[in-house]
């Protein structure tokens, strides 16, 4: 029956597909070891991390990592892992930790996330028609949902994201829904919050072509709820997104955010000439 109330819907959580693992990595340079490391010891870290950061921007396996110089934020460089395994991300981190780079590198923070795709509006609407509250009709049908829904190609491409290369600027920040007494995101009505995440779905899509977004999920993983990872041509276009979200309900009563980092993706050769020059002043 279409339109029936739903039982108990503020308890009632969306469904989700969750895709790759992410790990942001906030790193600080050691500047005065590598000047006054012997040269050739810093040839050799030098080399090694363009070499590593190289294999890792390559398809050869599932997932990839970028390197990003940072403007501001109290750090040198984040450095943003997606792989399809928690495994291979520790592979990943412990690459940079046994590399000659290692002994040059103060890692300041680290946020771990899964790639994730929220379903409110599948979720309020297979609840109009199966009771949440039987368990076995609710489970099969939401898993069929679930099974369909990861089919179409666009799931896909959302669930395992690649940073387009005419995008080379990206901003990472980590948010919360708020939990206050009379601002409570999780009290209220599965009705309720897809309607609100539906608006503010739309304002987003007022940026395709413009931003490309991925919204990863960390309860239960890391200290905020979600992490956000934007891509852009041109770094402005993160000031006027974020400005335009924030006047919409969703976010104006509902969320909070964590520090934000903007930086622009290096590639191997250029991250080494870069660090080589300021190792020689």
């Amino acid at each position: 029956m279409t339109g029936r109330p739903l039982p108990h819907s503020s308890e009632l959580p969306p469904a989700s597909l969750e895709g790759w693992y992410v790990l942001h990595q906030s790193i600080e340079l050691d500047w005065a070891g590598l000047k006054g490391a012997e040269p050739a010891q810093a040839r050799e870290a030098l080399r090694s991390f363009a070499a590593l950061a190289e294999t890792w921007s390559a398809d050869s396996e599932p997932g990839w990592s970028g390197v990003y110089r940072v403007a501001g934020g109290g750090t040198d460089f984040l450095i943003l892992h997606f792989r399809d395994t928690v495994d291979r991300l520790i592979e990943a981190v412990s690459d940079l930790k046994l590399s000659a780079w290692g002994d040059h590198v103060l890692v300041r923070e680290e946020y771990l996330s899964v790639v994730e795709l929220g379903l409110y509006s599948l979720t309020r609407e297979l609840a109009e028609r199966i009771d949440p509250g039987d368990r076995e009709a609710w489970d099969a049908a939401l898993a069929d949902a679930l099974a369909e829904e990861r089919r179409k190609g666009y799931v896909g491409r959302r669930l395992e994201p690649r940073q387009p290369e005419h995008m080379p600027y990206v901003c990472y920040y980590p948010m919360d829904k708020r939990r206050n007494p009379e601002q409570n995101w999780y009290r209220l009505s599965l009705e309720e919050r897809a309607g609100l995440m539906a608006a503010h779905g739309k304002v987003g899509r007022r940026f395709a072509g413009r931003i490309l977004q991925v919204i990863s999920g960390s309860m239960g993983l890391d200290d905020w709820e979600w992490a956000v990872t934007l891509w852009a041509a041109d770094p402005l276009e993160f000031k006027a997104i974020i400005s335009e979200m924030r006047y919409d309900e969703a976010s104006a009563e509902y969320a909070e955010f964590g520090p934000f980092l903007v930086g622009k993706r290096m590639a191997g050769a250029e991250f080494e000439g870069l660090i080589s020059s300021r190792a020689a002043q």
